[in-house]
């Protein structure tokens, strides 16, 4: 069915004069009366009677005219979503990060950016590194925030979104263990030469409870140890080396990206 006919019937209703509509469209009223007849005929009931040069609606087109009312605004109605999301209002973005990202980094700025836009849902999923590489490669994932640099650095933009260090922790009381206990999420960028028993646990937060359980010696981001170490329950350890590592965003190329997406990426930059 056509929205326009549905516009035309509506309009001839409501004003009751063909004419005025033909003069009001600037067509003829021939054409008018043509695109009426096929609306008719489709719909397959007279809707309107003819007297003169005014018209006349029948009950049948009564019930025709609320129903078109609704469709037409109906229409409206996702014609304006459709603008919100092409300029970027509204919409949905869904973000890869690993675990430790998005538990540390993350919240703060998720917080003030769905406060800034409201109207554009962030989903946050959680994978590794290389996962979320291949998820934004497919278009899976509009944004990737990961520590690792693509191997294929070429195929994506890459802007760096902050600076954190590696940093050795351990209880606050001496203890006789050699073990080092690194996350499983962040294996990928730590290297050590240290003669030690290396687990890898699930998280950070596992590590940090580990260590301040006497197991071993940890080595994780020092964002993430901040607090520990703020309440004394965590202390530095200076059998590692800190280190500075990067935080960077991954996307498609420019031009496949949504203005949301825009949106969160000038929100990172702040």
């Amino acid at each position: 069915m056509n929205t326009k006919h549905l516009s035309l019937f509506m309009q001839v209703i409501k004003t009751g004069n063909i004419t005025q509509v033909a003069k009001d469209l600037h067509v003829s009223q021939p054409a008018i009366s043509m695109q009426l007849k096929r609306l008719e005929q489709e719909i397959g009931v007279p809707l309107f009677t003819i007297v003169g040069r005014n018209i006349s609606v029948t009950d049948a087109g009564l019930t025709f005219l609320e129903y078109a009312e609704s469709i037409l605004s109906l229409e409206g109605q996702i014609y304006r979503a459709m603008e919100e999301f092409r300029l970027g209002n509204r919409g949905r973005i869904v973000v890869g990060t690993s675990s430790v990202i998005g538990t540390y980094l993350l919240p703060k700025l998720m917080l003030s950016f769905t406060q800034a836009h409201p109207d554009i849902k962030v989903d946050l999923e959680t994978r590794t590194d290389d996962e979320i590489e291949r998820f934004v490669r497919m278009g899976s994932f509009d944004i990737g925030i990961t520590l690792k640099v693509p191997e294929d650095h070429f195929s994506f933009r890459i802007t760096r979104f902050s600076e954190d260090r590696l940093i050795g922790i351990q209880p606050p009381i001496p203890i006789n263990n050699q073990t080092l206990l690194i996350p499983e999420d962040m294996s990928i960028i730590l290297s050590t030469d240290l003669d030690a028993n290396i687990i890898k646990l699930d998280s950070t937060e596992s590590v940090k409870q580990f260590v301040m359980e006497g197991m071993g010696y940890g080595v994780i981001l020092e964002s993430a140890a901040r607090f520990e170490i703020a309440s004394d329950r965590l202390h530095p350890w200076s059998g590692y080396n800190p280190h500075h590592v990067v935080v960077n965003v991954i996307t498609r190329p420019a031009e496949r990206l949504s203005k949301s997406v825009w949106y969160f990426l000038n929100h990172l930059r702040k």
